[in-house]
């Protein structure tokens, strides 16, 4: 950053100004959660050894890369801005894409396990109304493969209402992601 702003020399200088110094001890206070001793290990990185010249330099915490693009120029300083902007954005849109797929791998078989226990709770319900009022159990039988067939058609209903509504989420997340560009 320095380099392309025309100030590499003046670099060091800023950094140990008083000024970046109150920076960087209040930066460790809010973020860092180090005492001040060790200000430079945790905001700066110098590589210099087992690289190509273009990516050898001084490398700063992210929190802090505003405030050496500031001391550039103020032009230079929302140049970066946009930059972090940018670079914030895809990982959010990253994650929520990464969210979106675990909810409904994980929606899918909660579903089918609450439907099963509604079934379930269902019949045995049923099969207590029923002994009271039954004459034979051919009968019972009978009942009961016709509440089977009932409750599997609601069973397939919901199963249609869940690939509705992962049809839905799949493309509000893409709604989404247009409206965030």
């Amino acid at each position: 950053m320095a380099r392309e702003a025309g100030k590499l020399n003046h670099l060091n200088r800023f950094l140990n100004s008083a000024k970046m110094q109150e920076i960087l001890e209040f930066w460790l206070k809010e973020y860092g959660g180090a005492k001040s001793g060790s200000t430079s290990k945790q905001a700066f990185y110098e590589l210099t050894k087992g690289v190509i010249n273009e990516f050898k330099g001084i490398y700063i915490h992210p929190d802090l890369v505003h405030f050496v693009a500031e001391w550039c120029s103020v032009k230079y300083a929302f140049y970066v801005k946009d930059i972090m902007d940018s670079i914030d954005k895809k990982v959010h849109e990253k994650l929520d894409e990464e969210e979106l797929e675990d909810t409904v791998e994980n929606a899918k078989p909660l579903f089918e396990e609450e439907v099963g226990k509604m079934c379930e709770k269902q019949l045995e319900h049923e099969r207590e109304l029923c002994y009271g009022y039954r004459d034979s159990p051919y009968e019972l039988d009978q009942w009961e493969q016709e509440n089977l067939k009932r409750e599997f058609r609601e069973y397939e209903l919901a199963k249609i209402a869940l690939e509705a509504a992962e049809k839905k989420l799949k493309a509000w997340g893409c709604f989404v992601q247009k409206y965030c560009e």
